[in-house]
């Protein structure tokens, strides 16, 4: 079940987020297994907004969905299921409630995100979802996201922006 968080939720959210992560171990960027989950100020602005949702599975919350409007559009800033439960929809419902959420909102032009453009569960896992890869030149806001990326370490050459639009 996809819901929208509630403020109880938030405590379990850097848990999956962390869980989600181990997945990069052994890959070219398994650094960001180590990295900090999002903030908890972050989440809190994030559900105070109606723009943070969890995946509920046998009563217990088992991953989540974070966006932020950007520009004219919707960024999917995080997305995170807990390692044992990824592989059975959870990311997939995730998406699809975004896409509802920004689709009835109206005035977005798109979902957007920045992902790996190479691991199995990043890239082609969206565009299988429906995102299309963005060409240069990249609206300001994600030229600036990827740059961010970048100089936190991850490789540019790797990165891509990709959106999924909303027009009819």
């Amino acid at each position: 079940m996809i819901r929208l968080a509630l403020p109880s939720d938030l405590a379990c959210l850097p848990d999956i987020e962390r869980s989600a992560a181990a997945r990069f171990r052994g890959t070219a960027v398994a650094w960001a297994a180590d990295g900090d989950p999002l903030p908890p100020g972050e989440l809190a602005a994030a559900l105070a907004a109606g723009l943070l949702w969890v995946a509920q599975l046998d009563a217990e919350v088992r991953g989540f969905a974070l966006a932020r409007p950007m520009g004219g559009d919707l960024f999917l800033a995080e997305m995170s299921v807990a390692l044992p439960w990824q592989g059975l929809g959870l990311g997939r419902a995730l998406i699809r409630a975004v896409l509802a959420h920004a689709r009835a909102a109206g005035g977005y032009g798109a979902v957007v995100l920045t992902t790996d453009r190479e691991l199995p569960w990043n890239a082609p896992f969206y565009r299988r979802q429906g995102f299309i890869e963005l060409t240069p030149p990249l609206p300001l806001l994600l030229q600036a996201r990827l740059r961010a990326e970048s100089d936190a370490g991850f490789d540019a050459a790797r990165r891509c922006a990709m959106a999924h639009p909303l027009g009819a």
